[in-house]
């Protein structure tokens, strides 16, 4: 699938893969488990045809080789999956196809083979749980084994749970409880109980219920508030299957595919802890686990380690720096732009119009200019993500030498921080000119115009002239006086009352109730309906290109 070269993954009690998608995450788990289930249901040929696999990662099993196509010749690409014991010997698994296709051939050598490829599974593979089957009736061990193998746990849940049981549950009216299966469930979600009943006189099919504590009310006996199993949602149901496989098969390796998609942030949490905990109650298990979550990852402890998978192989990073990157949500991000916007609408809107660079770029609002941390501070976080970092602020009616200084003074010249300001008085403003308007709307650039003018009219110019003071002043407060702008001087540079001095989040509002007017004044009223359009990058007019420029130099360092 994804993997074409040797990776090697050392393996602790608990061992965490990370990275984006496609990156080969779980092709690892798949081909952890396919190859073990190949080698273990072979003949004497050493085939395994379609209908033997108990489980495959696809029906066309011979493209999953990176790129290349399974074939039955000896001097072609196979799927090979090694594992190293404790004194260093490589037990190898070697997949190729079978001759006419008729299956995969799995050839197995090493002191390990006998173990795993024994009748007790060695791996289980738990990819998520949609759901329940409608009903489960009693299957003959290899059946059942052969479906939890397949990893389609839904079909099979009730009876795992009843195999926890012993076999055969309960009797015409009464329930066996699973006392270990709700212990372990309850370290992730508290106070979890269930029960199972299958009575061999009388049953067809398999019952299981569960109960929480929130699904109790006073004064009502437990037995009558108990529910069927296939009630629980979904992330509850797959907590139930990650223990009651655990429980049921005793595997050398549990691997558990992103099991944190249907949790809750502090519910991951609990999940890694008990995944912990369970590692020094069956030490013969170790567990692989792939996961998107900086919860899950953040809470993990020292018995537990994280690898990071991109392209196909492991990243030579520390696991500190790839627990920090996932902290900050940075893993499969090239750079970290701090932007002085609390509300990320606008930069969000002007990054779109380059999808290739925007994917790259972590935004990380400090909710204004004051809140962005000093070059001094962004370098060390820049040398401990190994991520670089960039800087947005507001002009604020700054002149090019006050951003000079006050970049100077936020040392993020000292330690080459680059930062890109806004062309007008803030991101807004981008918005505002007459070209955008008569682009979103498809109108004349003079009736846009018109529209800009008409905008500009409903500001009093004594109070605006007051609130491009104000902003102004707090702008370059923490410059020296002596090198801080003239407030008038800068105001005429301006063009005095004008939509230059006028912040642009204030000036789009005014523009969009001018823009209704003249629209309907016009009797171009249908063309309302793009109004949201305004606030948005139109094809054709490529606004903030500083801005492009500053990170495609930044991701070419």
């Amino acid at each position: 699938m994804r993997i074409d070269k040797r990776v090697e993954l050392p393996l602790s009690p608990i061992t965490i893969l990370v990275g984006g998608n496609g990156s080969g995450k779980s092709s690892i788990l798949k081909a952890l488990h396919w190859s073990v289930r190949c080698a273990t249901l072979k003949d004497h040929r050493g085939n395994a045809s379609l209908e033997q696999m108990d489980y495959t990662p696809s029906r066309a099993f011979q493209e999953l080789a990176h790129k290349k196509r399974l074939q039955n010749k000896s001097d072609l690409p196979k799927v090979i999956v090694g594992f190293v014991d404790e004194g260093g010997s490589e037990t190898e698994i070697a997949i190729s196809a079978a001759r006419n296709d008729a299956g995969a051939k799995a050839e197995i050598s090493g002191p390990l083979t006998a173990a795993l490829t024994s009748e007790q599974a060695s791996t289980a593979y738990i990819p998520g749980i949609a759901g329940l089957a409608e009903f489960e009736t009693v299957l003959a061990k290899p059946v059942l084994n052969r479906r939890a193998a397949s990893g389609e746990g839904g079909s099979v849940l009730r009876h795992i749970l009843l195999d926890l049981a012993g076999g055969s549950a309960g009797t015409d009216t009464e329930y066996a409880e699973l006392h270990e299966l709700s212990e372990w469930v309850s370290k992730v979600l508290p106070g979890s109980q269930f029960w199972v009943k299958f009575d061999r006189l009388r049953d067809a099919r398999i019952d299981a219920l569960f109960l929480t504590p929130n699904m109790k009310e006073p004064g009502r006996p437990d037995a009558l508030q108990r529910r069927p199993l296939e009630m629980a949602g979904t992330g509850y149901l797959q907590i139930v299957q990650i223990f009651a496989y655990l429980l049921k098969f005793n595997p050398k390796l549990l691997l558990i595919d992103e099991p944190d998609a249907h949790l809750h942030p502090s519910t991951q949490e609990l999940l890694i802890k008990a995944l912990e905990s369970a590692s020094l109650s069956f030490p013969h298990t170790k567990f692989i686990v792939t996961t998107h979550s900086p919860h899950l990852v953040r809470a993990c402890g020292p018995q537990t380690s994280v690898h990071w998978m991109d392209e196909g192989a492991l990243r030579a990073d520390s696991e500190e720096r790839i627990r920090l990157r996932m902290g900050w949500g940075a893993l499969d991000k090239e750079i970290l732009l701090f932007t002085e916007d609390g509300n990320l609408t606008a930069m969000k809107a002007i990054l779109s119009q380059w999808p290739d660079l925007y994917r790259k770029v972590l935004l990380w609002p400090t909710f204004g200019y004051s809140g962005i941390p000093s070059g001094k501070a962004l370098n060390q976080l820049r040398d401990e993500l190994g991520i670089p970092i960039m800087v947005h602020r507001d002009r604020d009616f700054m002149s090019d030498a006050d951003i000079d200084a006050w970049e100077e003074k936020k040392e993020l010249v000292r330690y080459d921080i680059p930062l890109w300001v806004t062309p007008g008085s803030d991101i807004e403003s981008c918005f505002c000119s007459p070209e955008h308007i008569a682009e979103v709307f498809g109108i004349l650039h003079s009736i846009a115009e018109k529209i800009v003018a008409s905008a500009l009219s409903s500001f009093d110019g004594k109070e605006a002239q007051s609130n491009f003071e104000t902003a102004l002043s707090s702008a370059v407060s923490i410059l020296p006086k002596e090198s801080r702008s003239s407030i008038i001087d800068r105001w005429n540079e301006l063009g005095g009352f004008s939509p230059s001095v006028i912040k642009g989040k204030d000036f789009l509002k005014a523009l969009e109730k001018s823009i209704s007017n003249q629209l309907l004044e016009i009797g171009e009223n249908k063309k309302l309906s793009r109004i949201s359009n305004l606030r948005s990058p139109v094809p054709g007019i490529e606004m903030a290109t500083d801005l492009k420029n500053e990170i495609s130099l930044l991701l070419n360092k």
